[in-house]
């Protein structure tokens, strides 16, 4: 076999390997079935430095979620697990009522999207409840809480009564923050016409294992 024989057999071979590898098109069905199960579904990462003991796990967030239907747990790895709801009600729930944590490790979740890919979901985001302090009389209102609250995060819910206003000693804010950089403790503003400078404390509600030298959640101080 000469080498003008032996390239032309190559070629082919591979052209035949490109036709096999052809994938047909998936039917509007299955696709669309596909969509209903990720609607129905959660992406969790505890962040932790070492490994998590997936059965302990499952255990524990069954018997502090209690959902009203059943859900199943599916870890992919590097303490990485996908809950998979019947009921997109307990879903939105378990959402609603975060923040969670596993031995005071927090537990991010986050809604996958169209495509699926868990690689490319960065857990990089979290809502807490933060209470706001030291805030002047005249300043405790959903308004104001709004205001402070986005310099924080992405609110998302502010308590007040239906009037707007705060009622207590502070203002008490739902935000979405970015858990990758380290937390705001306080928020410099000047408020009223005197523009006087008022030093706003931060208070996170439930807040897992942070390191309090960098101030960045995920690894204590020793780590």
């Amino acid at each position: 076999m000469d080498s003008e024989e032996l390239s032309f057999l190559c070629s082919s071979l591979a052209l035949e390997e490109d036709k096999e590898t052809l994938s047909p098109d998936l039917e509007a069905g299955l696709q669309a079935q596909g969509e209903r199960s990720i609607d129905r579904s959660l992406v969790g990462c505890i962040l932790s430095t070492g490994p998590i003991v997936r059965d302990a796990f499952v255990h524990m967030i069954k018997g502090v979620w209690k959902t009203k239907e059943h859900f199943e747990v599916e870890a992919i790895g590097n303490n990485k697990f996908v809950f998979h709801f019947l009921s997109t009600a307990d879903k939105r729930r378990v959402i609603s009522s975060g923040p969670w944590c596993f031995q005071n490790k927090l537990l991010v979740l986050e809604e996958p999207t169209r495509v699926g890919d868990y690689s490319k979901m960065s857990f990089s985001k979290a809502p807490f409840w933060i209470q706001l302090h030291n805030i002047p009389v005249f300043c405790m209102s959903k308004t104001v809480g709004s205001i402070l609250g986005n310099i924080v995060g992405l609110v998302q819910e502010i308590e007040c009564n239906q009037d707007g206003l705060c009622l207590g000693t502070f203002n008490r804010v739902r935000a979405l923050i970015d858990i990758a950089k380290p937390l705001k403790r306080i928020i410099k503003v000047r408020l009223g016409t005197d523009k006087e400078l008022i030093t706003i404390l931060l208070r996170y509600e439930h807040l897992p294992e942070l390191c309090f030298h960098c101030g960045v959640i995920g690894h204590p101080l020793k780590e």
